[in-house]
């Protein structure tokens, strides 16, 4: 008996391709009807069409149940976007968060310690929160040493993608965050700037604590990126900390600050506004660095992701001589490496525990 075949996967396919439904049906040899009426489930996903992509998305992609992750993506308000970008990268996600779950199944993570807050307990002061949350954990008011590494020992799974659409300058694309059966997660473009690395996290993990999870509540009224940036902005660098730090102000002084802090020269003059410059000096320094704004000097180190890497290590290891790690992935070799290119090469029975 054929398998029953979920007809949203053939969109997953075409839309990871980026093609039009007539694109892709010229490439299929079939009419756009049909691929319409496939996605829409009026008409069955054949046999014939799996076996014409099987060779480039793996013999046992049609075979997968799709998760679908608690995704909240904040650029669909704008209409700068084209569909197609965002099918592209909509796609990406929808493969990583089924292979999150897979993964899951058979590999044991640090627990979840991210809480769940609704920021209107808070008055919606996300900077506020900030420092709730840097009590939280015990970061006090000095720098934090590695956010990445901070995050994922507190079960956060995060992955640096590096996607050819999706250029260095294209801040809709920055990051994104989202739950994968309860697990957070947050993917960075790794073209960035690792200052914006940073702040693009801390900016992802307000969207975990406070808009992402099912118990949120937002009114429309709401900024959700605005107050996304509020608490990244503080998180990393509280303005109780940095408001002795902007006497006698100069360049070096900018720079010993983002290295100490690893924050933006950008996001420490908008601080240096909210606490001691005057618009007028504001605007002199903003004016001094504005060549700098789409590159900064003096970018800092930051860690690589690990846990990701180990949990597919780990995944591989239970795998029995005849299973095959693309195959179990329900994917081609050609589309994993595609996705998570940017994973260090290196490999690492039952349910396998990961100790960060």
């Amino acid at each position: 008996m054929a398998p029953i075949l979920d007809n949203e996967l053939l969109r997953l396919a075409r839309t990871y391709k980026g093609k039009s439904q007539k694109d892709f049906s010229e490439d299929l040899g079939v009419s756009q009807s049909l691929i319409s009426g496939i996605e829409k489930s009026t008409k069955p996903l054949s046999e014939d069409i799996v076996s014409k992509l099987q060779s480039e998305f793996g013999q046992n992609f049609f075979k997968q149940k799709l998760h679908y992750p608690q995704l909240k993506v904040y650029y669909r308000a704008s209409a700068n976007i084209p569909k197609k970008y965002t099918d592209l990268f909509e796609s990406r996600l929808q493969i990583i968060a089924n292979h999150i779950s897979i993964l899951l199944e058979a590999v044991e993570i640090p627990e979840n310690k991210i809480p769940l807050i609704d920021l209107e307990d808070f008055n919606n002061d996300a900077e506020y929160l900030a420092n709730e949350i840097r009590d939280y954990f015990g970061l006090g008011r000095k720098p934090i040493e590695d956010i990445v590494r901070l995050l994922e020992k507190s079960g956060v799974v995060i992955f640096f993608y590096d996607f050819d659409f999706i250029s260095s300058q294209n801040k809709h694309f920055d990051g994104v965050s989202f739950y994968v059966n309860g697990v957070p997660v947050i993917l960075i473009n790794d073209k960035i700037q690792n200052a914006r690395k940073v702040f693009t996290i801390c900016h992802e993990l307000l969207h975990l604590i406070a808009h992402n999870h099912s118990q949120a509540f937002l009114s429309k009224e709401r900024d959700i990126e605005k107050e996304a940036n509020q608490f990244a902005s503080e998180f990393i660098a509280p303005k109780s900390a940095l408001r002795g730090e902007f006497t006698r102000l100069s360049f070096d002084k900018l720079f010993e600050l983002k290295a100490y802090w690893k924050i933006s020269i950008g996001a420490l003059l908008y601080k240096a506004k909210e606490t001691v410059l005057t618009a007028e000096q504001y605007k002199r320094w903003a004016t001094a660095f504005s060549r700098y704004r789409k590159n900064e000097p003096n970018d800092f180190e930051i860690s690589k992701p690990v846990l990701l890497k180990k949990m597919f290590d780990c995944f591989e290891s239970t795998l029995d001589e005849n299973e095959d790690f693309h195959d179990e992935l329900y994917i081609s070799k050609k589309v994993f490496d595609d996705i998570y290119g940017t994973l260090n090469d290196g490999k690492s029975k039952a349910k396998m525990r990961i100790v960060m």
